[in-house]
């Protein structure tokens, strides 16, 4: 039980830090260099499919890691905008 929340928060986590290395995304300010979180989100993506492999079989162990990873990257983006767009139109 605890490989399996250890595998969800570390996708999740992987999934947040390579969406905050990418050019474009609205999560955090640009300053830092994005590669520490791109390697960062790489090795905890990577940790959670090995979690996900000792507790699945092959193909379900790689679906649930990629929904979930999918899900992160759908979700979050839509948030921050809706977010930052709630918080410039009250001013």
């Amino acid at each position: 039980m605890i490989a399996a929340w250890c595998a969800a928060f570390a996708t999740v986590g992987g999934a947040l830090s390579v969406y905050v290395g990418t050019p474009h995304q609205a999560l955090v300010r640009h300053g830092a260099g994005s590669r520490p979180y791109r390697m960062t989100g790489s090795l905890l993506l990577l940790i959670a499919l090995v979690l996900l492999l000792t507790m699945q079989g092959p193909a379900t162990a790689v679906f649930t890691w990629a929904t979930g990873a999918m899900l992160v990257w759908s979700i979050v983006p839509a948030i921050v905008r809706w977010w930052r767009f709630h918080h410039e139109a009250a001013r």
